[in-house]
């Protein structure tokens, strides 16, 4: 008798789940800006209502934080490699491992700096009413939970 149930209880908790996946995409995917919805001018543009002037110098803007980000995931992937030998040798490199480390450290510092310093460049475009959107649209996105 209890093997006649399994069948519709276990089916009935798959569509559940379905459901509340797909009700949680729909209702809370639009209200959370992803963080590279931050970096898509064409997004922000249509989301703070930007003049042609702010618009390109956003764009100027996010350009050199690629530059600068590209720089330090190089240094920190370069660390990285090296890190890895360390912990490679017979030895198990200890030394050479926390240089590693620290320099892993320092180049995602240099990271998150440069982002930070953007967003404060950023702010510094916009007008108050766009500032505080903006403002609000990061919070979101820093936030909340972020989504696989």
């Amino acid at each position: 008798m209890n093997r006649a149930w399994i069948v519709p209880v276990l089916s009935a908790l798959a569509g559940g789940l379905v459901a509340y996946g797909v009700a949680r995409q729909t209702v809370c995917g639009r209200f959370a800006p992803r963080t590279d919805r931050l970096e898509d001018t064409s997004f922000l543009s249509k989301e703070l209502g930007l003049s042609e002037e702010q618009t390109t110098d956003i764009r100027r803007l996010h350009a050199a934080l690629a530059a600068q980000v590209d720089g330090s995931c190089a240094r920190h992937c370069a660390a990285r490699v090296r890190l890895a030998r360390a912990l490679a040798a017979d030895s198990n490199g200890t030394e050479q491992a926390d240089v590693a480390l620290a320099e892993m450290c320092r180049a995602y510092e240099q990271s998150e700096r440069a982002a930070l310093e953007r967003i404060r460049q950023v702010r510094a475009v916009l007008t108050e009413e766009q500032r505080r959107r903006f403002d609000a649209m990061i919070s979101r996105c820093t936030c909340e939970r972020k989504k696989p």
